[in-house]
């Protein structure tokens, strides 16, 4: 099979790679479609805590089964299926709980413990593959992955109904954790970003305000407009991004993290203190967060589709990745097509 080998910091090489072989509860999986995410854009910067050349990155999967181990009893050969990338280690505290997405000794598909989905061919075990309904398209279904870690943390913020909701920075992240929040009842969604296209897409998705910081204060427009926040998320690792959260939370308001932040970042504890602000970390996801990110998209009630601005071939991977590092073309979501010969 070919294989996308991120053999250094900023270059994939194509290669020829056995047929990986399958234990008795795992699937093989002939991948169709792959997202770009940001964690492989970092990687590839050699930026990534633990995405490290050489290895096979790639962990926004589709694809179908074509060999199922003996064990396996909830999919079958020729099913449409995406990965849940994590795997925990089963007997920790965290993963007793049902928190294995804080594992510390969990494997994470992608990494030179788990062979990722920049590849033909894939191995999963059976607790991680999700099958996909009929209804949906396979590129559609590439958005499972990261529309998970947006449900996630709308789950730890626990929005409500009629709930206002801020969230900085509409990449990817950004734009799917808005379509989380609607889902779960958010009544006004407010976009930050610096590129307008991304806004853009923001509004035909559900946001109600949108607010370009390149050229407009949110301080400013949310108290004219909006009033204070009950949960702001941070979806893009900025250093002033705190502040511009607690410029807007409102009083016990909840700040959740969910960007990659490069460098550390200072904070003001007094503002936490004085008005009493939670803030929370959102890591990944947990198998009812894939469920629902899986419910969400076969809904059709969000036009997702608009999140897919760039196609390329799986060989063009290194193309792929020069657009999204470059930004040429306004990408949001870069998916990789693989031809089967």
């Amino acid at each position: 099979m070919k294989a996308a080998l991120f053999d250094r910091i900023k270059h994939f090489t194509i290669i020829g790679k056995e047929l990986p072989e399958i234990k008795g509860n795992e699937v093989l999986i002939q991948v169709s479609k792959a997202g770009i995410c940001g964690s492989d854009v970092h990687a590839f910067l050699g930026k990534h805590p633990f995405r490290n050349p050489p290895s096979i990155l790639g962990h926004e999967i589709i694809g179908n089964i074509v060999e199922i181990g003996d064990k396996v009893t909830t999919v079958k050969d020729g099913d449409t299926v995406t990965i849940e990338p994590q795997i925990g280690c089963g007997h920790c505290k965290p993963c007793i709980k049902g928190d294995y997405n804080l594992c510390e000794e969990k494997v994470v598909l992608g990494t030179t413990s788990w062979d990722g989905g920049f590849a033909e061919y894939v191995v999963a075990p059976e607790q991680t593959v999700y099958k996909i309904p009929d209804t949906l398209t396979t590129e559609l279904a590439v958005l499972t992955e990261p529309l998970a870690v947006g449900v996630h943390a709308v789950n730890i913020a626990d929005v409500k109904k009629g709930d206002k909701v801020a969230i900085l920075g509409s990449g990817p992240i950004g734009l799917v954790t808005s379509v989380a929040a609607h889902f779960k009842g958010a009544e006004t969604i407010c976009l930050t970003d610096a590129i307008d296209n991304n806004l853009e897409i923001g509004k035909k998705l559900c946001a109600t305000d949108v607010v370009n910081v390149r050229v407009q204060s949110l301080q400013k427009y949310t108290s004219d407009n909006i009033g204070q926040f009950d949960h702001v998320f941070l979806t893009a690792g900025y250093g002033s991004i705190l502040d511009d959260a607690l410029s807007v939370i409102k009083r016990k308001g909840k700040v959740i993290s969910i960007a990659l932040f490069e460098e550390k970042v200072s904070i003001d504890l007094n503002k936490f203190m004085i008005s009493e602000v939670q803030m929370f970390g959102s890591s990944m996801y947990v198998k009812e967060d894939f469920k629902t990110a899986i419910e969400i998209i076969a809904s059709h009630r969000y036009k997702l589709e608009s999140l897919i601005t760039h196609r390329f071939n799986f060989d063009q991977i290194n193309e792929a990745m020069e657009v999204a590092l470059s930004k040429s073309g306004s990408p949001i979501k870069i998916v990789l097509d693989y031809i089967k010969n």
